[in-house]
């Protein structure tokens, strides 16, 4: 990654507002980068960029970037404000819960627009500056993208697709000088861990599918680890970190042998099966 003299490498963080995409935001600018915060509220853009005091670091930008023109005004207003880009974190995303046979075409759609269309999206927008730079795409995937699981509705099937785009657009940049990584925790500790999916879980499902993971054993994450793994990914040009890091030796088992590793996940699942 190539940095002007006395200047700060930049970062444009999607869904940058709030959540994980505000902490991963804060721990580059601690780091000594200028951050660009991307999002679709532009109050809570701006409270955050007051939080954090460093008001010349920071610009922020009003985008959906589910769409192509939002996309491209998020990269056009990084341009504009500092003239360079050397990395790119798509944090945009959405979690789900349900039963496989009760997803809809529309709710599925959805989940691939919030999912994979804007880290797609957003990636294409911002190509020409990160191949003058030499710079890194961190997609934030998860632990569903790796393995199958219970209850999660379409989230699953969402996060697999973003983990197939992200490794074909690492072998394709790669000789760009472009490096494109995937970091993919487990479940994340927030406020409303235990409340965020009450009213997707229904008759249909255990009320531990409300759970972080739709119940899973793993324990939370602290957002501000899965930030520093996600800066360490740019930094080294790490290309897939999977947290916590003991969780690969359960994927691997399930390529190797899918039957040990379905009864496994299913001990990794504090959910009892579903209702009649």
């Amino acid at each position: 990654m190539t940095q002007e003299a006395n200047e700060g490498p930049v970062v444009m963080v999607t869904g940058g507002s709030s959540g994980l995409g505000k902490v991963i935001a804060r721990t580059f600018l601690d780091a000594g980068f200028r951050v660009v915060i991307v999002g679709r509220n532009q109050e809570r853009l701006d409270a955050a960029k007051r939080e954090w005091g460093k008001l010349e670091q920071v610009k922020t930008a009003v985008a959906d970037v589910s769409t192509h023109a939002g996309a491209a005004n998020a990269v056009a207003v990084t341009n504009e404000h500092f003239g360079r880009l050397d990395a790119l974190v798509n944090c945009v995303g959405s979690s789900d819960r349900g039963l496989v046979e009760n997803l809809t075409h529309q709710r599925l759609d959805e989940l691939i627009q919030q999912n994979v269309h804007t880290a797609l999206l957003c990636s294409v927008a911002a190509l020409p500056l990160l191949e003058v730079s030499s710079g890194a795409i961190v997609n934030i995937g998860s632990l569903a993208g790796k393995v199958g699981a219970r209850y999660l509705g379409g989230y699953c099937v969402a996060k697999h697709a973003l983990s197939g785009l992200t490794q074909q657009m690492r072998l394709e940049l790669k000789p760009r000088g472009v490096h494109v990584a995937l970091v993919s925790p487990g479940p994340i500790r927030r406020d409303d861990a235990g409340s965020r999916y009450t009213a997707q879980v229904d008759e249909t499902l255990p009320a531990d599918a409300a759970k972080p993971g739709g119940g899973t054993s793993v324990k939370g994450i602290a957002p501000e680890k899965v930030a520093a793994a996600v800066l360490d990914a740019v930094r080294r040009r790490r290309p897939d970190v999977v947290m916590p890091g003991y969780l690969r030796l359960l994927i691997a088992i399930g390529h190797l042998s899918p039957r040990i590793g379905d009864w496994l996940l299913r001990k990794l699942t504090s959910s009892k099966e579903r209702k009649p």
